[in-house]
């Protein structure tokens, strides 16, 4: 899939590494690359970390043993200002092993935090003149960031919550999607709005803040996102082959490209 207007391609089914480093039973950088690689062999090309994740080592793992030009990675960092982003860009480079990122997000932009970003995102344009970045963006749980981002020229990507599930699919629905503002539809109008404009929409959080059984129709979550064209992909937590290959069975139904 394409994803926005960035030329970058990568599968629809993104692969979030955020298990590898905070779960309660951590997983090693070996195991992780190994789960990766399985990942990659059944065609999940597209893998997102963050410089607060602990999982960078279990991408390069992964990377040691992959063609690196094959696979999408999207990384963030939380730094307010251009210098201490460029220094979190360059310590993420040399612990992921690559020498560019595909993604580099401001993370969890709030409302507070947007005209900041911005200018963040604008002094890191020469990271993608270098060759250290292919893409710019954002991540949010804002449906008020959502739309303005939309709006800003130096923002590449916007990853951003979006789950089909409802009050009547999820337990204790509104505890597992913590939007900022809005509501799930105005989320959508956002998404579609800042496709239109060309931004790329990563989803995240599509299976509410938490793995099933808090998601009574799993499948049915991920069906109806993978099939919505102003999503370009969407990030799943996973921390085994056999979350991999149950979130691939469950895309595959969706009878959409992966």
């Amino acid at each position: 899939m394409s994803i926005g207007s960035t030329g970058l391609r990568a599968s629809k089914l993104g692969f979030g590494t955020v298990d590898f480093g905070i779960a309660k039973n951590r997983i090693g950088p070996r195991e992780g690359g190994r789960i990766l690689s399985r990942a990659y062999d059944l065609g999940v090309t597209y893998w997102d970390t963050s410089d607060d994740y602990g999982s960078h080592p279990h991408v390069a793992s992964a990377l040691h043993l992959l063609p690196r030009q094959e696979i999408v990675i999207s990384t963030k960092t939380s730094e307010r200002t251009v210098e201490a982003a460029k220094r979190s860009l360059t310590k993420s480079l040399k612990e992921l092993g690559t020498d560019y990122v595909d993604i580099f997000l401001m993370h969890y932009v709030k409302p507070d935090w947007i005209d900041v970003s911005r200018k963040v995102l604008k002094g890191l344009a020469e990271e993608k003149e270098a060759g250290r970045v292919r893409a710019l963006g954002l991540s949010t749980h804002s449906v008020v960031v959502t739309e303005e981002a939309s709006r800003f020229d130096e923002v590449d990507i916007i990853m951003t919550i979006y789950c089909k599930a409802s009050q009547a699919t999820v337990s204790n629905f509104k505890d597992h999607l913590p939007l900022e503002d809005g509501s799930i539809d105005g989320m959508l109008q956002a998404i579609k709005l800042a496709h239109a404009a060309g931004k790329g929409i990563i989803a995240m959080k599509v299976l509410g803040d938490g793995a099933p059984p808090l998601i009574k129709n799993y499948a049915a979550s991920i069906r109806s996102i993978a099939r919505l064209d102003s999503v370009d992909a969407m990030v799943i937590g996973m921390k085994s082959v056999e979350e991999v290959e149950k979130n691939v069975k469950a895309f595959a139904s969706s009878h959409h490209e992966l």
